[in-house]
């Protein structure tokens, strides 16, 4: 019998909902409960003080919701609190965003691949710190792209807008010569197809994809049958609820809980 039966994720805001999207696809079956932070967001500009403090909040209510399987589906979240949630809930099974994605790195071929997240997670150097457990040959270039979240966020993905700020971004210097590109937010993975055409033939790691295979990994056995999935906001905005229907096709009732 499967033991791990509901998936609780929670994120700042949409960038969460590429991660759910992923395990959709690969866990139809499985109860899920998303949880975005929209009155916080984005966690990239707070202190690791407050992440933190949003963090265990949002673990608490998801585990009174049943959840035993915890997706830390935001970067910067996963980098400043993954360790303490772990500490603070013993019992629960926790997935962050960082550790599947460094380990399929540290899998493959060494080249020289840039990093783009929030200031919190660049800060935090969490990506560069567990490579180098692994003592692999990669370069890793990390570079803070503030500005990203807020235009996916606002709703300017499709306008132009946001490649020509990802294009200033991949511009810096530091970034000459790269071979792949980490999404080192959960939002990022929506700038896929803009950053295919401004570095076409730099590898795009899809991270939504290999953190699903982790959460796979840790259930007990395959689970049959449809799912369901209910959705939390701690801010309903209705700039939100238009994104998370346009990009995400996700039209299910969203229910505001401040915590």
């Amino acid at each position: 019998m499967n033991k791990q039966r509901k998936i609780g994720l929670f994120d700042s805001g949409l960038g969460g909902l590429t991660v759910l999207h992923a395990l959709e696809e690969k866990l139809p079956g499985v109860d899920k409960v998303y949880y975005g932070d929209t009155l916080h967001l984005p966690y990239g500009d707070k202190s690791d003080e407050a992440i933190r403090s949003f963090s265990r909040e949002i673990v608490g209510f998801l585990a009174a919701q049943g959840c035993d399987v915890i997706v830390i589906a935001c970067n910067s979240a996963s980098a400043a609190a993954g360790s303490m949630l772990e500490e603070s809930f013993p019992d629960l099974t926790f997935i962050n965003v960082i550790d599947p994605v460094v380990a399929a790195l540290a899998g493959s071929v060494p080249r020289k691949t840039a990093l783009l997240g929030t200031r919190a997670t660049v800060r935090s150097g969490a990506y560069a710190k567990r490579l180098a457990a692994f003592k692999v040959p990669h370069e890793l270039v990390a570079l803070p792209t503030p500005l990203l979240v807020p235009l996916i966020e606002d709703g300017f993905l499709g306008s132009g807008i946001e490649e020509s700020v990802l294009e200033h971004y991949l511009n810096d210097p530091s970034l000459n010569g790269i071979e792949a590109i980490v999404p080192g937010c959960t939002h990022y993975p929506l700038l896929r197809e803009a950053a295919a055409k401004l570095r076409p033939g730099v590898d795009w790691i899809d991270a939504p994809a290999i953190v699903a295979e982790a959460v796979d990994s840790v259930l007990d056995a395959a689970v049959d049958g449809s799912g369901s999935t209910t959705y939390y906001l701690s801010d309903a905005t209705p700039s939100f609820l238009a994104l998370a229907s346009s990009t995400f096709s996700i039209k299910a009732h969203w229910e505001k809980k401040v915590l």
